[in-house]
């Protein structure tokens, strides 16, 4: 079984107040067909939800965890050339892909808290 060091969770969006608003704004305003599976499954309309932050939480007692937009992400993620959204863990050998973009667009219409940590545990377990 392989060590991680931390855990990343990577938005298919930019960060920013301004990022942040115009997305808002193209996603619930202008319904502009934008996909941030990610975000969908981490925020209402117009908060985080409680219980994403409890998921994050729980993960955080025993990982370093970052939540990061694709503009925020560290250079040696950025070399692995991933889409996004994506889970990506730190381990000692190598970054780990445990959800890519396409699993994400798996997850369909159920896109609740409870079905992605179940989803992520479950990857999690087969591949670390």
């Amino acid at each position: 079984m392989k060590k991680v060091k931390a855990l990343f969770f990577i938005y298919n969006a930019d960060g920013g107040l301004l990022n942040e608003l115009k997305y808002w704004i193209d996603k619930n305003l202008l319904k502009k067909q934008i996909a941030c599976e990610l975000c969908d499954i981490s925020h209402g309309t117009f908060f985080v939800k409680f219980e994403w932050q409890k998921f994050v939480k729980k993960l955080e007692e025993e990982y370093t965890v970052e939540v990061l937009h694709k503009d925020e992400i560290p250079q040696k993620i950025k070399e692995k050339n991933y889409a996004f959204p994506c889970v990506i863990a730190e381990t000692e050998e190598d970054l780990v892909e445990l959800l890519d973009s396409k699993s994400f667009k798996d997850l369909g219409e159920s896109k609740g808290v409870e079905e992605f940590s179940k989803e992520f545990y479950a990857k999690v377990s087969k591949t670390l």
